[in-house]
């Protein structure tokens, strides 16, 4: 499958008693820890592949690439494009209808490594476990989280500078703001305006991966949840580069062009 797309100018016990939300002060989660499925960030395409088919071998995967449009200049039709890339892996059952994961990969010149990956649909139509358990299970496979409140748990990785948070509040920001293709331009309007008022690094580079499981705690077992495993400085160092490669396309697009013209007859 193929788009088109236009140039992108990521405790039990007593926190389970209250709705207050608890954080902790630095990030202390190790990346061997973070991961969806299997999936993690740096992988090829063929290591999350394989990583997919071990957590469920019935699943479906669509390959989807993409390739950036441009023009040889203002005024100028954009009839021009980079070769395809690979852009996303998406997972459906293996009946479809609805995607399980996305895979996103970094964009070009950058090499294909993971970047991000999205669990919309995680459902329990069977059996759903209680709060109790979700969140249980949760934390025996990833450890202590950053923040954590009755709805939401988030694990920031160690070492790294605190970038989805907001000041007001200290608190991750939820928001399609920070997913995979609004980073860039967020962060870039942040840097601007503090519109949002993240605790954005000084060098959105360094900012690092963002781990969050969320579910609806009105519903009494938890029939649906999402997740989202995002590294925050890797999609904007790909999609700077991104930039950077197609404004030189184009500048040289714009040259040759301009080698071809002819002064008119008069």
């Amino acid at each position: 499958m193929q788009r088109r797309a236009a140039l992108r100018s990521a405790f039990i016990g007593a926190a389970l008693a209250t709705l207050t939300p608890a954080f902790a002060q630095t990030a202390s989660t190790p990346t061997a820890k973070m991961d969806i499925a299997g999936v993690r960030i740096g992988m090829t395409e063929a290591e999350a592949r394989a990583a997919l088919m071990a957590f469920d071998a019935s699943m479906r995967i669509i390959r989807t690439t993409s390739r950036y449009n441009y023009s040889a200049g203002e005024g100028r039709p954009e009839n021009l494009s980079t070769p395809e890339f690979l852009d996303r892996l998406e997972v459906q059952p293996a009946r479809g209808g609805f995607e399980l994961f996305i895979v996103y990969f970094a964009t070009p010149p950058s090499e294909p490594r993971v970047i991000a990956i999205e669990r919309p649909n995680l459902a329990h139509t069977q059996n759903p476990p209680t709060q109790q358990q979700f969140r249980a299970g949760l934390l025996a496979k990833y450890g202590q989280p950053s923040f954590a409140e009755p709805h939401q748990l988030v694990w920031e990785e160690a070492g790294k500078p605190r970038c989805a948070f907001t000041r007001r509040g200290n608190r991750p920001y939820v928001g399609h703001e920070l997913s995979r293709n609004r980073i860039v331009p967020t962060f870039q309007n942040e840097r601007r305006y503090q519109s949002l008022g993240l605790t954005l690094a000084s060098d959105p580079a360094a900012c690092g991966q963002v781990l969050t499981y969320s579910y609806d705690i009105w519903s009494g077992p938890v029939r649906a949840a999402k997740a989202s495993l995002i590294d925050l400085g890797a999609v904007w160092s790909a999609e700077t580069r991104s930039s950077q490669w197609v404004n030189g396309l184009k500048a040289e697009a714009q040259r040759k062009v301009d080698a071809q013209a002819q002064a008119p007859k008069l």
